[in-house]
């Protein structure tokens, strides 16, 4: 007897749907790719207008159940609990209309939605999983002490937790006091991961590589002005930045070049379609993006494997899965001496670390290549399904 699929019910606030503001696809790439399982989707939007709110089931979407949800909060997390609560309850009244038995309810935040996710997982029986995405854990446990002993349940009542940002494990260990033989590491999924990294020699020019609405978020000042610090120290060598934005953010950019007298030295080039991108990533000296308190950042990724060296924020981002390896340069967000010294050492020592990235190819793929994240995602699964919660 073939036994039943399992049924997951994912709540996100990072799932693309046609309603709501554009957002990343992580999320969706994990569930593109599996496949054995049948899947359901709430992908929230935070609605700080009553009057807006929305829910839309938009039927079966590449394959899955989707429904675009806005919900009703407050900025700043005012009255969390209570609008969990409310989104918990209108969660639940759609799976007892659909005759929807969820077998697990998966979170792909800790905090905010995985409130209600706990909510729904207890009240339908489900098994119970957590992604950590360090960028709001970090401010809600900062910000919201009161909830820590609620924090602590969600993590008792777990089966299994991810963390996508590998960075913050000890900060979220400390928080919740999560058993670790129940933690994985689940990286978002790039599609350039390969076994093998050839080493090419690069052109004189540094990448970074952003939506220009995170102009801040991704260090773009302090690594503007850093270069401009030592411009003569990197003599020959441009910056390139590709990205595009909101009306304005582009003008702020070129402001910024113009600030910094760096105006022969700066290329924007707008916005570059992700596989032109790929194809030029092995020819750049670095990916160079300092950024503050970033949950993965996929681009440091797909560059490692274009067989780029990378500048990278310290305890943010891509940090945590590069333990071990000398394959870039971590700095300290907001220090533009740091990340000026980071950018001489990644343009005098640009053969060694290729050559470190060649070398750590296979711990690279065994950290984050898509097959193996998702065969991990999977075992979890099966756990789960071995192992019903009471």
């Amino acid at each position: 007897m073939t036994a039943p699929r399992p049924l997951l019910l994912h709540i996100s606030s990072d799932y693309p749907n046609p309603i709501r503001t554009p957002t990343t696809n992580a999320v969706e790439r994990l569930v593109d790719r599996v496949t054995d399982c049948d899947h359901v989707v709430v992908s929230l939007q935070r609605i700080s207008d009553p009057r807006r709110t929305y829910w839309r089931d938009l039927g079966i979407v590449n394959g899955r159940r989707l429904i675009a949800h806005g919900y009703f909060a407050p900025p700043l997390g005012i009255g969390m609990y209570g609008c969990q609560v409310r989104l918990a309850r209108r969660i639940r009244a759609f799976l007892k209309e659909e005759n929807i038995r969820p077998n697990i309810v998966h979170s792909h935040r800790f905090t905010f939605e995985g409130i209600a996710a706990w909510m729904v997982a207890r009240a339908t029986a489900a098994s119970l999983f957590f992604s950590v995405r360090g960028e709001v854990e970090k401010k809600v446990f900062a910000t919201k002490p009161t909830y820590r002993p609620l924090f602590r349940k969600m993590a008792r009542d777990a089966a299994s937790v991810f963390y996508v940002s590998a960075w913050y494990k000890t900060g979220f260990e400390r928080h919740t006091g999560i058993d670790p033989a129940k933690t994985h590491l689940l990286p978002n999924i790039v599609f350039n991961t390969r076994r093998t990294i050839a080493t090419v020699a690069p052109k004189p020019r540094f990448l970074i590589a952003m939506t220009l609405a995170a102009i801040d978020k991704k260090g773009l000042p302090e690594l503007l002005a850093a270069f401009a610090s030592i411009r003569s120290e990197l003599e020959g060598i441009s910056l390139e930045i590709i990205g595009d934005g909101p009306p304005g953010t582009r003008e702020r950019v070129d402001a910024l070049i113009a600030e910094n007298r760096l105006g022969d030295r700066i290329v924007a080039r707008g916005a570059l379609p992700h596989d032109t991108l790929l194809e030029e990533l092995p020819t750049a000296l670095a990916m160079v993006m300092p950024s503050h308190n970033e949950t993965f950042g996929m681009a440091f990724v797909e560059a490692l494997f274009a067989g780029t060296p990378i500048l990278y924020g310290a305890e943010t981002g891509i940090d945590g899965y590069l333990d071990g390896l000398d394959v870039g340069v971590a700095v300290t967000p907001g220090d533009e001496k740091g990340i000026a010294r980071g950018l001489l050492r990644l343009a005098r020592e640009n053969d060694r670390l290729r050559h470190n990235i060649s070398e750590g190819a296979a711990i690279l793929h065994e950290r984050l290549d898509a097959d193996i994240t998702v065969a991990r995602y999977r075992a979890a699964i099966a756990a789960a399904m071995e192992t019903r919660p009471a």
